[in-house]
């Protein structure tokens, strides 16, 4: 387990925890069910206990966390480093983690947030960076071809994920509606992506 980078994994875990304190900071005025999950038109259709709240869900996100540490820093070791994907992927959680936290515990105190926006604006972002890193990886998780197919694929993934980031940011200024059609756009756009992939890895 030497390849492990348990400095990024604590430091990246403890960003996850970190929201914790904001909720026992807001304890006595938080509902004693909050609501944490929310449809397309920003309306809440899901419930959990202010305790889960509270401590589930940054407990739930350093678990994921530490998972994604570990699976980057063993396909590192097995495929070899890129170092900015790698920042962006062991990111992506933490950072996720504390503004939906946030948004969380001020929807639940009475703000008026657009959630929907919220998480397409984090979506959009995403997409954006781990599409600009994808561009230079040289491998394919389980299959084995070569690092130029490798590096064709994914140049072409990335791209498309940039495109897709650009196109979410987008319906931000538009109403609900597309951001539905973004989501079946996007899974147009990944069975695209995969059978580009299969195609360019069996020439």
């Amino acid at each position: 387990m030497k390849y492990i980078k348990w400095k990024t994994l604590i430091i990246t875990s403890i960003v996850c925890l970190l929201p914790i304190f904001l909720g026992l900071a807001l304890w006595d005025k938080l509902p004693e069910m909050v609501a944490v999950h929310f449809d397309i038109n920003n309306n809440p259709d899901n419930f959990a206990p202010k305790w889960f709240a509270v401590f589930g869900l940054p407990v739930t996100m350093t678990l994921l966390q530490i998972f994604c540490c570990f699976t980057n820093d063993i396909k590192a070791n097995k495929y070899g480093e890129n170092k900015k994907f790698e920042i962006a992927t062991k990111w992506i959680i933490p950072v996720i983690s504390v503004v939906l936290y946030t948004v969380t515990m001020f929807y639940a105190l009475g703000r008026n947030i657009d959630i929907r926006r919220v998480a397409m604006l984090l979506i959009s972002v995403i997409f954006i960076v781990l599409g600009c890193c994808m561009t230079k990886l040289n491998y394919v998780k389980n299959y084995d071809i070569s690092p130029e197919k490798a590096r064709k694929i994914n140049r072409v993934i990335g791209i498309m994920m940039v495109i897709m980031g650009i196109l979410g940011f987008l319906t931000l200024f538009l109403t609900p509606v597309f951001s539905i059609i973004w989501l079946l756009l996007l899974v147009l756009v990944a069975i695209i992506g995969i059978i580009y992939g299969i195609v360019v890895g069996r020439k």
